[in-house]
């Protein structure tokens, strides 16, 4: 079997990205997890799979809301640990990729990913296996990097953006070519996979999937004001967001 990629169990990766996201002026914090909450479906009652849940801040936030079973899987043992430091009685927690949700027993009300699926090769059997894994009428909500910030290779020089009359333009190459990007975020080698929206969206459609919702990255005023750098993502956005039904 291929080996899978795993950089949140590296000793050195883990530090610094724990360090990020406990500062709370993130990215994460300030925008991506308030859109997924608004973008949620009715949870009281419902059996959930967390997918790359991380250290169980969804998982916890969906218990909160009144689901009845969340079950939280992750490839890191050390995001598990984290999780597991806040223990309640309707989670369960697995160490597992993605790439082997077939091993999961079980249906599910909503599947839920946050920031997780691009780290993933085979997209387009990922949503099958959601598919299987989720009861008729049953909800999958992601989030991932969106397509415009995952689609450019970087050229030696480490050129992203150039600054023109006071006005930030982001290169962008290579969107149609899908693939593997490489890149250097907290250590060197961190493997992606760059898909585009046509990509993503007939994969979605092929798995049995309709499109409930898509949204795309903005800022909030708040969020402007303590990081201003945010202020960028209104000419290219960070994240895209999805909300399907299982037809």
């Amino acid at each position: 079997m291929k080996k899978i990629q795993n950089v949140y169990d590296d000793k050195n990766f883990f530090s610094a990205y724990k360090e990020m996201r406990d500062s709370k002026l993130n990215a994460n914090e300030l925008i991506e997890i308030p859109i997924m909450k608004e973008m949620l479906p009715d949870l009281k009652d419902k059996k959930i799979l967390d997918l790359g849940c991380g250290d169980g801040c969804m998982s916890r936030f969906f218990v909160e809301k009144g689901a009845k079973q969340v079950v939280g899987v992750d490839i890191s043992q050390n995001m598990i640990n984290e999780a597991m430091k806040y223990e309640h009685k309707n989670i369960k927690y697995f160490v597992l990729p993605m790439e082997e949700l077939d091993k999961l027993k079980g249906k599910y009300d909503i599947v839920c990913s946050s920031l997780a699926f691009h780290y993933v090769e085979d997209f387009e059997k990922l949503m099958k296996d959601i598919s299987n894994k989720l009861k008729n009428n049953g909800y999958l909500v992601f989030s991932q990097e969106h397509p415009v910030a995952t689609a450019y290779i970087v050229p030696k020089d480490g050129t992203k953006h150039i600054d023109i009359d006071g006005k930030r333009y982001y290169l962008v190459s290579d969107y149609n070519n899908n693939g593997k990007r490489v890149l250097d975020w907290n250590k060197k080698g961190v493997v992606k996979y760059h898909r585009n929206f046509e990509t993503i969206i007939s994969d979605l459609i092929n798995a049995g999937f309709s499109i409930q919702q898509l949204r795309e990255a903005r800022p909030s005023k708040e969020a402007i004001k303590l990081v201003p750098k945010y202020v960028y993502q209104n000419d290219r956005p960070y994240f895209l967001f999805i909300k399907a039904k299982k037809k």
